[in-house]
């Protein structure tokens, strides 16, 4: 039943993606509208999205332990994604700046604009999203100091410029969302109905900005890059189901209690394609932000296909 939804949600955020790179080749989203919607989703819809669903969980010993494992594993990912990324790039013997972007996008995905909407379609209860914003703030944190540091380069950073950016709407959203769990505190329906309402533009919003983002990229360059078909097949599936293993492994052996949600979670959101935002940050510090584009492009076509995969294949191991 759930590889239906999955597939079906995949079908669904296809068709979005698609209406976004439709309306920016029609001219009509811009690069200043795609900057708008970027900011929208970021600094307003993504951050209500997480508050309200702190505000609609019972708390609960369950989902305590759950979200400990999902952390502990969630920084097991990134591990073991910053080891994939950095083998590779040796491997191919990548300029630093081409390797800098590899190694980065090897471990950041499009959590935000692909997989909290996912996420959400797939899981209705709130704890999908719980699980899924413990991953990213994971995400976060490496984001704003290590994939900082990589693509500026050695010493052309400070501890306060890599810090700074950690102190966002998202993770002031989280920690007030903890808050607000914590405390079981109850909006009344007059507030909590049209934040929600907001929150809830997130997934249209966020897969429309994906799409525009797309259909400026020029196919010809990935063309005899085979260290992007290295990194889509590692970004994609090799991750994911090595993840998986482990994860499964260490559940099993250790009788950990871990529910199925949380775990899935976890490795659909290590199989995301890459990060978009990475684009953006690589061309602020000067690195190959042309070759990031291209990885954008490729992982996320190739991730309508993966993602349902991914998950199937979750579903079997677990």
């Amino acid at each position: 039943m759930h590889s239906q939804v999955i597939v079906e949600q995949i079908i669904i955020a296809g068709i979005i993606v698609l209406v976004g790179a439709l309306g920016s080749w029609a001219k009509i989203i811009n690069e200043q509208a795609k900057q708008s919607i970027s900011k929208v989703v970021f600094n307003i819809s993504l951050p209500l999205l997480i508050m309200t669903t702190f505000l609609e969980m019972d708390i609960s010993r369950k989902i305590l332990v759950d979200g400990f494992w999902a952390l502990i594993f969630s920084l097991l990912a990134f591990l073991l994604m910053y080891t994939v990324g950095k083998l590779t790039s040796r491997l191919f013997n990548l300029p630093e700046k081409s390797a800098a972007v590899h190694e980065v996008h090897t471990m950041f995905g499009n959590i935000v604009f692909l997989g909290f909407p996912l996420i959400a379609a797939l899981y209705p209860q709130k704890e999908g999203i719980f699980f899924a914003t413990i991953f990213y703030m994971v995400t976060s944190a490496l984001q704003w100091t290590y994939a900082v540091f990589r693509l500026k380069g050695e010493g052309n950073t400070t501890l306060r410029e890599r810090i700074k950016p950690l102190l966002n709407p998202n993770t002031v959203a989280f920690l007030l969302g903890l808050i607000f769990f914590f405390l079981q505190l109850d909006f009344p329906d007059t507030l909590q109905t049209p934040l929600k309402s907001i929150g809830s533009i997130t997934g249209p919003l966020a897969l429309m900005y994906v799409g525009a983002s797309l259909a400026g990229t020029k196919i010809k360059g990935i063309l005899g890059r085979y260290d992007l078909y290295a990194l889509s097949v590692n970004k994609l599936l090799l991750i994911p189901f090595l993840l998986l293993l482990i994860i499964n492994f260490v559940v099993a052996q250790f009788q950990l209690e871990l529910s199925e949600m949380a775990q899935t979670v976890i490795v659909l959101q290590a199989a995301m394609p890459c990060m978009s935002m990475i684009v953006i940050m690589a061309k602020n510090y000067n690195a190959a932000d042309d070759r990031a584009s291209e990885n954008v492009f490729l992982t996320t076509v190739l991730s309508l296909f993966t993602l349902p995969l991914v998950y199937f294949l979750s579903t079997v191991v677990l």
